[in-house]
């Protein structure tokens, strides 16, 4: 039988408004070398790791120009630097560690992000404490929307994923949260709250502090389907 033990956590934008950060530090990057790339574009690669987003970033430009690491190496440097001057909690984003803590719930933190921008952006929140499995889909074969990060923190945690449940702020994030057979629990950014490709999602919400007890019920009562 289905029970939940085990919330697994997105970092950038969902615990943290670092988005906008990282699209800022992308579009800069790449303007540096010639190449323009604008916030539309920046939002079709939002949850895949940096690697991966450079790629369709630059998959239209002359690839000759610049050398792909070092365009990674640029962006996570600037993307570090806006961070540790910028980012703030977004809301609920200690509450909802609280709620699942209290309970007994394993939690564990999945990112796209490198583990540098990881400890970053946990220290800058002081919610490092709360995790017992911090994972990057930077040791994976494949990022977001594959499901391998998701199932290789849920093996970490000696949780069957089916036991899990997942939250995301990024459509690639629940893409990978569904393949990955967890519940999925998408909270859009305001800009992307009437993207209907979100009812992918098990359950939607405006913020981390509309999570309650009845949702829990909702989303693991197997007399409900």
């Amino acid at each position: 039988m289905k029970s939940l033990q085990a919330a697994i956590f997105d970092l950038d934008g969902l615990l943290i408004d670092s988005e906008p950060l990282w699209e800022e530090a992308e579009i800069n990057i790449f303007a540096r070398h010639g190449i323009q790339i604008t916030p539309e574009m920046c939002q079709k690669v939002k949850g895949y790791r940096v690697d991966e987003s450079i790629r369709f970033l630059s998959q239209n430009s002359p690839t000759n120009l610049f050398d792909p690491l070092s365009i990674e190496q640029q962006i996570i440097l600037e993307a570090k630097r806006l961070i540790a001057e910028k980012a703030k909690g977004l809301p609920g984003c200690v509450y909802i560690l609280h709620f699942f803590q209290s309970r007994g719930i394993t939690l564990a933190l999945a990112s796209s992000s490198p583990y540098d921008i990881i400890h970053l952006g946990l220290q800058k929140l002081n919610i490092h404490q709360h995790f017992k499995v911090i994972y990057s889909a930077t040791e994976e074969h494949y990022g977001k929307p594959h499901p391998g990060v998701f199932l290789t923190s849920a093996k970490k945690l000696g949780v069957e994923p089916t036991n899990c449940v997942v939250f995301e702020d990024a459509l690639n994030g629940i893409i990978a949260a569904k393949a990955a057979k967890m519940k999925a629990i998408a909270i859009p950014a305001q800009q992307n709250s009437l993207d209907l490709r979100f009812l992918l999602a098990d359950l939607i919400l405006p913020s981390l502090l509309h999570f309650k007890e009845h949702h829990i019920d909702l989303l693991f009562d197997e007399l409900a389907y």
